[in-house]
């Protein structure tokens, strides 16, 4: 019995180790099977990558474009055949409506109709993220944008509607001409009507003072995922962000496309491009570094890792309200997914500007650098969509997502109630300035004061000295100086009396000095033309002394050589003697006149005299 029960269990472990066996080669024929089934199909500039990627964990590429038994379809939307996708069964890298951001103008309207509809928590209009923009297929945009044009100094870019790589896109400045960009399209009274050459433009205002690093300009690309949208789940990944260089230092009115626009396709013409590829593009984790180093020593209000902690919540939530606004839009169909970026400008004062939003993201193949972050890019995004995929085919919930590195999840349609209230009260610009500009201050009681009262014949007639509140503007002339106390409080103090210490006998003979004669003083001017009088009146009661002075034109010569007059457009300037120029070039004429009678008071006069060559001249009181 013994053997027999030995020779049993024998027979019992060798059928085991078959069944074993055969169930280990069955599960091996059923993953062959399914992952022979596994095809996939990729014709972008992200083949290369994709098919490295499906091809190491074993699936197969097949490069014919109408295929239909797929798994996974990467290209471009106007390559997909929806007709033939099967809902649940399939994966495509393009949501049907997704130009509703995808495409410049579209943005425009969306992120603009939706944001009128929408109030922070005090009533106001949240705080807008795209520049203003001009669409130049409509009649009445085209005609604001010109009337805009003449009236402001301002820079403004030129656009395609659908393009990519800085195709089509110029920079206008105000002495641009905009005969390249518009056309004449009737005349109807006084009114001229243009229209553009090209359809399908926008005309977008351009950030002329934008944060540099090192001189130079600079904007950030940054991925999001949309893994699902049935319900909607986006996935922000911050480790795969670029950041764009320009190989020219900037300037607002260089003419050179490579200052002001940072594509790789653009820098990569440049003539330093082949040895200085490594200076166009920069990490996310490199350009916090340059912040805490460069910017927050001067900015004391900046905390610490401002860009990975403050500036990547703010672009968080302009995708969440790109997302909402859109949402509508799109047609969510299970199997649907779409690989997006978005280009951020930041300006000056650290306002974050959106740009544009790709459905084909571009990344940095040309630079080295920024290749390392390519690939792991890729093969999360493949694992979280292919993650939610079996999810969906087993009727599993969708959420949490095991396999998340570098991505977060920034939105879920389920869950964003509490969110889009953050949202709306978010603010996207800083209190720090670079350039200090002038501080609004309430009323100062010294700006509520008449400016000095200067002479119109001082003051050139094209400047004017403007006080508002809050600034000043001053006259760029060379007359500034006369008012430079403007900003101080006019005092108007007094005149002191004269002591009584001084010599009476001095001063009762000044007085009836004045009250006989009147001191003329003829001075030779530029013009030679000028007699300028100085009478002083009787001031017996008063204790001021008011100098009146007549300013005449003499315009017959005393000269009566007549040869050696000088004719100067129609106006005759006498010359003197060589002899007698020393004497005569200070003349002291004494005349005496009827004293006048005396005035407890003085008024300012104006009078008319005759001067000894019978012309007339004006007494004008200055005080």
């Amino acid at each position: 019995m013994g053997n027999g029960n030995i020779t049993g269990t024998k027979n019992d472990q060798k059928q085991k180790s078959t069944r074993s066996n055969s169930k280990q080669l069955a599960e091996l024929f059923h993953r062959k099977k399914s992952i022979d089934n596994l095809i996939f199909y990729a014709c972008t500039d992200k083949a290369r990558v994709i098919t490295e990627i499906l091809e190491e964990r074993g699936w197969s590429r097949t490069k014919d474009h109408n295929v239909t038994d797929f798994t996974i379809k990467w290209c471009l939307e106007h390559q997909v055949d929806w007709q033939q996708f099967q809902e649940g069964k399939q994966l495509i890298n393009n949501i049907p409506g997704q130009i509703a951001f995808a495409d410049k103008v579209n943005l425009w309207y969306t992120i603009r109709d939706y944001l009128n509809t929408r109030r922070n928590l005090v009533g106001n209009n949240i705080q807008t993220f795209l520049p203003i923009t001009f669409v130049l297929d409509n009649e009445d945009e085209v005609a604001e944008f010109l009337r805009i044009y003449k009236k402001q100094n301002k820079t403004w870019i030129y656009k395609p509607r659908y393009s990519y790589a800085g195709q089509g896109i110029h920079v206008i400045s105000v002495n641009s001409d905009l005969e390249t960009v518009f056309k004449l399209k009737h005349i109807v009274g006084n009114r001229i009507q243009y229209e553009p050459k090209m359809p399908g433009h926008l005309m977008q205002e351009y950030i002329s003072r934008p944060l540099l690093i090192k001189g130079r300009k600079f904007d950030i690309r940054v991925h999001w995922l949309v893994a699902w949208t049935k319900p909607l789940l986006v996935f922000y990944n911050h480790h795969a962000s670029v950041i764009r260089l320009s190989l020219n230092l900037y300037r607002e009115f260089d003419f050179d496309r490579a200052t002001h626009l940072t594509n790789f396709s653009i820098q990569e013409n440049h003539q330093r491009y082949a040895f200085s590829q490594e200076a166009t593009g920069m990490t996310m984790q490199q350009l916090n570094q340059y912040f805490n180093q460069c910017f927050r020593p001067f900015h004391p209000k900046m905390p610490q890792d401002w860009i990975i902690t403050i500036m990547q919540d703010r672009m968080q939530t302009i995708i969440r309200q790109v997302i909402r606004a859109s949402k509508n839009k799109l047609e969510r169909i299970a199997g649907h997914f779409g690989l997006f970026g978005c280009d951020f400008l930041l300006d000056e004062n650290f306002r974050l500007w959106l740009l544009e939003v790709n459905d084909n993201p571009g990344v940095g193949w040309g630079n080295t650098q920024l290749n390392t972050t390519t690939k792991p890019l890729f093969e999360e995004t493949l694992n979280i969509v292919l993650d939610c995929f079996e999810k969906y085919k087993h009727r599993r919930p969708l959420l949490p997502v095991e396999c998340l590195k570098n991505y977060q999840l920034i939105y879920d349609e389920n869950n964003d109630a509490e969110t889009i209230l953050r949202d709306d009260n978010q603010i996207f610009s800083e209190r720090m300035q670079i350039r200090h500009s002038i501080r609004d201050s309430t009323t100062d009681s010294s700006l509520t004061h008449t400016t000095p009262r200067i002479k119109s014949s001082r003051i050139p007639t094209t400047t004017a000295t403007i006080i508002t509140r809050g600034e000043v503007i001053l006259p760029l002339t060379s007359e500034t100086n006369l008012n430079k106390n403007i900003n101080s409080r006019e005092r108007t103090e007094p005149m002191k009396p004269i002591d009584n210490n001084i010599d009476r006998e001095r001063l009762i003979k000044i007085k009836e000095l004045k009250a006989k004669y009147t001191f003329r003083i003829r001075t030779r001017s530029l013009d030679k033309l000028n007699n300028i009088t100085i009478k002083q009146s009787i001031t017996s009661a008063n204790r001021f002394h008011t100098i009146q002075r007549k300013k005449y034109l003499n315009l017959k010569p005393n000269n009566s050589n007549k040869k050696r007059n000088i004719q100067t457009n129609n106006i005759t300037i006498p010359t003197f003697p060589e002899e007698e120029e020393d004497k005569k070039e200070n003349v002291i004429v004494i005349e005496e006149v009827e004293p006048e009678q005396p005035n407890d008071s003085i008024t300012p006069s104006t009078n008319i005299e005759q001067n000894g060559n019978g012309n007339s001249a004006t007494v004008c009181a200055v005080h």
